[in-house]
């Protein structure tokens, strides 16, 4: 079975064997101003569009993690990863419980109130149980503060306690490697760590007990930044934001005629006319005071126009708030026989692990077709290969 198949547990990638190395931390992947370079579609892709419509293949979401920690351990049989997730209400909070034979258990508390779509992606995945557990988690003076206790459904109690004790304590900003070892999603989580880090094994104070048993503390087996640390990971500003979640559905027609932008809830859209056409250049979708910018290049086609045959490629570029070049991509548009088809391939960003970059293994694929009632019905997935 596979353990790593949400959100957080996917920053523990960051600590991938290396020999003789030193993980330096970046934050972007690609140079947008080179990465995508200007270039424009040619008119003659487009026929008419007689309603004047702009129809958006596009959605977007995103979920309230106001800060994360997550623990590993060497000695337990069984359990090898616990995290504890809070809101930015200080409230409301969750557990995660991530097991050797991939099991994963999340306990909330009363106060939690995110979709719980983002706790369970799959079978080996359950909401095992809600309990008033202790928890304290402070970005202090000396540097982060931490303590845990609660107890598993298998009445195994885990006490954590952690005080870091530096002043100057350095902190990153990182695209998480959530989809390292994802083998299925519904939506494309593009989970960016502010305020994130590692915690340094030298001035630390930490113990890990599980039913009264000091457990041994996993660390990173070569240096972060310089630094010799645990296998611990934080970020104190998570923006957890997701992409074109799956769906089958119809899309729905938007009158934006001759405007530059155009806002609908938390998104914006930004146009360029081609020839009279709409072309997406620009999306911005904000939540949480943070936004996820979506660039391309060119700009991507009115789909609704296309003529039959015509086929267009791109690059694209995602980004979170004042950090560009987070992930760089391709797409593709073409319509055929009525039927217009869209593919988006990640294809780079920043990851600690040598080899292929973990965002090239996803696909979305869409497929959207006219139905009887002239209205255009969209089918999409994604897939990891």
């Amino acid at each position: 079975m596979n353990s790593q198949k949400f959100v957080i547990l996917a920053l523990s990638a960051m600590s991938i064997v290396f020999s003789g190395c030193n993980i330096k931390i970046d934050s972007q992947a690609v140079n947008p101003k080179e990465y995508l370079k200007a270039d424009t579609t040619p008119a003659e892709v487009y026929q008419k569009n007689t309603n004047e419509h702009f129809y958006n293949p596009f959605n977007f979401s995103h979920t309230d993690f106001g800060r994360l920690i997550l623990v590993s351990i060497d000695d337990h049989p069984k359990i090898k990863t616990v995290e504890l997730v809070v809101q930015n209400d200080n409230k409301g909070a969750f557990v995660v419980v991530y097991y050797h034979n991939g099991k994963v258990e999340n306990y909330i508390n009363p106060l939690l109130s995110i979709d719980k779509k983002y706790l369970v992606p799959n079978v080996d995945w359950e909401i095992a149980g809600e309990q008033d557990f202790d928890f304290v988690f402070e970005d202090t003076q000396k540097g982060i503060h931490f303590a845990l206790d609660f107890t598993t459904k298998n009445e195994q109690r885990i006490k954590i306690k952690l005080q870091e004790n530096h002043a100057d304590t350095k902190r990153y900003s990182f695209l998480a490697a959530i989809g390292a070892e994802l083998s299925e999603v519904k939506r494309f989580p593009f989970i960016y760590l502010r305020e994130a880090g590692f915690i340094p094994v030298e001035g630390t104070e930490v113990s890990f007990e599980i039913d009264g048993k000091k457990m041994k503390l996993t660390k990173v087996p070569i240096k972060v930044e310089g630094q010799n640390c645990f296998k611990i990971v934080y970020s104190l500003t998570p923006l957890p934001f997701f992409w074109n979640e799956e769906r089958d559905t119809y899309l729905s027609p938007e009158k934006i005629t001759n405007i530059q932008k155009y806002q609908k809830g938390n998104t914006m859209y930004s146009f360029i006319y081609n020839n009279g056409y709409t072309e997406l250049e620009r999306i911005t979708y904000k939540a949480n005071g943070h936004s996820a910018r979506y660039r391309f290049s060119p700009s991507f086609p009115d789909i609704a126009s296309l003529k039959t045959g015509s086929e267009r490629e791109g690059k694209f570029c995602l980004g979170i708030d004042d950090i560009d070049g987070v992930i760089g991509g391709t797409y593709f548009a073409i319509k055929t026989n009525g039927e217009i088809t869209i593919d988006f391939h990640p294809e780079k960003c920043w990851q600690p692990m040598p080899g292929k970059d973990w965002v090239s293994a996803y696909r979305y694929h869409a497929k959207i077709k006219s139905t009887a009632d002239d209205r255009l019905r969209i089918q999409s997935e994604w897939t990891i290969k």
